[in-house]
C-alpha cells in the first residue's frame, strides 16, 4: 500500500512483489511486477527487478543430490538436473524477451508522444505566426481608414467653410440691393440683378449641399467600413487568444509568444480609443453641416420674402 510521500516502485515493493510472484508460482518478470503494482517504468522496474535477483542464493546446476541408495536413477538425476536447468534457462531467456518487447513498446509510446508534443508546437507557432500577420495587416487597414475620416472630415469642413461664406456673400448682395431700390431711376434693372444673382448663389448653394450629402455619405461608409474592421479585430483577438493558450498548454517555451499577444491586445484598445476620438470628429463634423443647412434655410427663407417683397 502507497501513501502520499511513498514512491510508486521502489526497491522494496519491487522485491516484495517478485517474492509475492514466486511464491504463487508465477514468474516475476517486467510486465507481471508492473501489472501487480499497479504502474511504473519499465527501465526503473527491470533495474530494481535485477538487484532482487542478484541478491537470491543461486542454485548451481552442479549441486544435484543423488540417491546414495540406487545407481542405477543417477542418470536419471543428472537427465532431470540438465532439463530443469533448461528450462530455467529457457524462462529467463522469454523473460528477458518479454522485458526487452516491454522496453521497446515504452520506448516507441515515448517517441510517439515526443512526436506528437512537437507537431503540436509547430502547429501552435504556426497559428500565432498567422494571427500576428493578420493582426499588423489590420492595423494597417485601420491607420488607412483614421487617415480617410481626417480626409473626409476636412473635405465636410472646408465645404461648410464655402457654403457660409456664400451665404454671407448673398447676405452682403441683399443689403446692397436694399440700397439700390432706393434709386428709382434704376430699381428694375438692380431688382434682376440681384435676382440673377440670388439664382447663381442658390445654384451655388444646391451644389454644395449636394457635395456635403456625398461627403457624408463617404463618412457613413467610412464608418460602417470600422465597425466591420472592429468586429474583424474582435474576432481576431479570440482566434489569437486560442491560438496562445493551446500554445502554452502544449510547451511552456510558448510563454514569450502569449506576452507578445497581450502586448498587441493593448495596442488593439489604443485603436480602438482612436477610432473612438475618430467618431466623435465625425459627430462633431454631421453637427457643423446640419447647422450651415439650417443658416442656409433661414438665407433661402429670407430672400423668398424678398422675392415676394419685390413683386
Amino acid at each position: 500500500m502507497t501513501t502520499k510521500n511513498t514512491p510508486l516502485v521502489s526497491y522494496d515493493a519491487v522485491a516484495a512483489t517478485c517474492e509475492a510472484l514466486t511464491l504463487e508460482g508465477v514468474r516475476p518478470s517486467v510486465r507481471a511486477i508492473i501489472a501487480r503494482l499497479g504502474g511504473g517504468s519499465p527501465n526503473v522496474v527491470l533495474d530494481f527487478q535485477r538487484q532482487w535477483k542478484a541478491g537470491r542464493p543461486v542454485v548451481k546446476a552442479v549441486d544435484i543430490l543423488i540417491d546414495p541408495r540406487v545407481n542405477q536413477i543417477i542418470a536419471e538425476q543428472i537427465s532431470k538436473s540438465i532439463a530443469e536447468a533448461t528450462t530455467a534457462a529457457e524462462a529467463d531467456r522469454s523473460e528477458a524477451e518479454e522485458t526487452l518487447d516491454t522496453l521497446s513498446r515504452a520506448y516507441k509510446d515515448v517517441e510517439t508522444r515526443n512526436a506528437k508534443l512537437e507537431e503540436d508546437v509547430d502547429l501552435a507557432v504556426s497559428q500565432v505566426q498567422t494571427l500576428q500577420g493578420q493582426i499588423e495587416q489590420l492595423n494597417t487597414n485601420v491607420e488607412q481608414i483614421k487617415t480617410d475620416a481626417v480626409e473626409a472630415v476636412n473635405k465636410a469642413e472646408a465645404l461648410l467653410v464655402t457654403e457660409r461664406q456664400s451665404a454671407e456673400n448673398a447676405r452682403v448682395e441683399l443689403a446692397k440691393a436694399e440700397l439700390r431700390l432706393e434709386a428709382v431711376p434704376r430699381i428694375e434693372a438692380e431688382i434682376e440683378k440681384v435676382r440673377a444673382e440670388l439664382d447663381q448663389e442658390r445654384i451655388k448653394s444646391a451644389n454644395l449641399h449636394e457635395q456635403a450629402a456625398v461627403a457624408m455619405a463617404k463618412l457613413e461608409a467610412e464608418i460602417t467600413q470600422r465597425k466591420n474592421t472592429e468586429a474583424q479585430l474582435i474576432e481576431m483577438t479570440k482566434q489569437r487568444e486560442e491560438a496562445a493558450n493551446r500554445a502554452l498548454a502544449t510547451t511552456e517555451a510558448l510563454g514569450n509568444e502569449r506576452v507578445t499577444v497581450q502586448a498587441i491586445q493593448g495596442q488593439l484598445k489604443a485603436v480602438e480609443l482612436e477610432l473612438a476620438t475618430a467618431n466623435e470628429v465625425v459627430l462633431q463634423a454631421k453637427n457643423e453641416a446640419k447647422k450651415a443647412s439650417e443658416e442656409a434655410a433661414e438665407l433661402r427663407g429670407q430672400l423668398s420674402a424678398t422675392k415676394k417683397k419685390d413683386s
